[in-house]
């Protein structure tokens, strides 16, 4: 299938499905004295190591393939020093709650909202003295936390996205890097060049999925679309140098991705590639490059492709 900048809107919406009943899943997350990244079957959903108070949902329909249940791994590092006391282990009253919900968006007029999963950090009962007690997170000390809790999902699709492919941790690492890396520079060039029929058919998979999951209808993906290609035309673009990066695998070996090593909060654990530009109120804008490859089992490093 030929895909180009001109028809890759078209070919999605002739892919995505509707059907009476359309749940999507989403998170809640209430984080205090704590930062953290939250990953849904163990592909990353969310960041959040600027220390920022999430108060919209987080929609991960994108990261779940089909019926059944659903892994979800929360890994939490204390807050920066200056939220924290001057501290850089977990304070007693650190918390961080999850809480994971679902509603049918076929039916937008009625409230289908229905709690699905609640989860919060472990806490034990301490005396101080022989009429008070305190709740402390049993975490008190420590530099990192990492849960895993599952709920079920039901879905009406059903999509192949990561299922079928290689386990990447199973190739010389050495030689697999080489190949992600050049996949790296293949979309800085691409970008450069302006090349939209190639990013089109870079991008298509892992969006066409994205959308299927999420039921998408034609005027959103359109927007999207363009909201992700024009902003290469603006000449203020212009792509940062990551000295310090590595390379992570995700959703059990079958995807893997570059990242960059930063203490600055804006760019820790982001993309390895990214780059800057001024929007038209003159604002600068990051763009952090979501590249998550992978291999379908059969194939070879030369077959290395965006899933994600």
């Amino acid at each position: 299938m030929e895909i180009t900048a001109n028809n890759i809107v078209e070919k999605i919406v002739q892919e995505v499905k509707h059907y009476p009943s359309e749940p999507i899943y989403y998170v809640y997350v209430a984080n205090s004295l704590c930062v953290y990244e939250l990953l849904v079957n163990d592909l990353p959903v969310h960041l959040n190591y600027k220390y920022e108070q999430q108060a919209t949902p987080i929609y991960i329909n994108w990261a779940i393939l089909k019926s059944g249940r659903q892994k979800i791994t929360y890994r939490i590092y204390p807050a920066p020093k200056e939220f924290n006391g001057g501290s850089d282990v977990f304070d007693a009253e650190t918390t961080f709650d999850v809480t994971v919900y679902q509603q049918d968006l076929k039916r937008p007029d009625v409230d289908t909202e229905q709690l699905v999963k609640e989860d919060k950090l472990p806490t034990q009962e301490i005396k101080i003295d022989e009429t008070a007690k305190v709740n402390e997170f049993t975490g008190k000390g420590q530099k990192y936390y990492e849960h895993t809790f599952y709920f079920d999902a039901t879905v009406p699709y059903e999509i192949e996205g990561w299922s079928k492919g290689r386990d990447l941790r199973n190739i010389n690492p050495d030689t697999l890097k080489q190949a992600v890396v050049k996949f790296y520079k293949l979309r800085k060039q691409l970008v450069e060049k302006k090349d939209k029929d190639a990013l089109a058919n870079q991008v298509y998979a892992g969006l066409k999925e994205q959308f299927i999951a999420e039921y998408q209808e034609k005027p959103y993906i359109k927007s999207a679309w363009e909201e992700f290609i024009t902003k290469y035309d603006n000449p203020t673009y212009e792509f940062q140098s990551v000295e310090n990066y590595k390379m992570e695998f995700f959703s059990y070996g079958q995807m893997v991705s570059l990242r960059q090593i930063s203490n600055d909060p804006r760019q820790r654990e982001k993309s390895a590639l990214w780059g800057k530009y001024k929007d038209k109120e003159g604002n600068t804008r990051a763009d952090f490059h979501r590249l998550y490859l992978f291999i379908p089992e059969g194939k070879g490093l030369e077959d290395l492709q965006m899933i994600r």
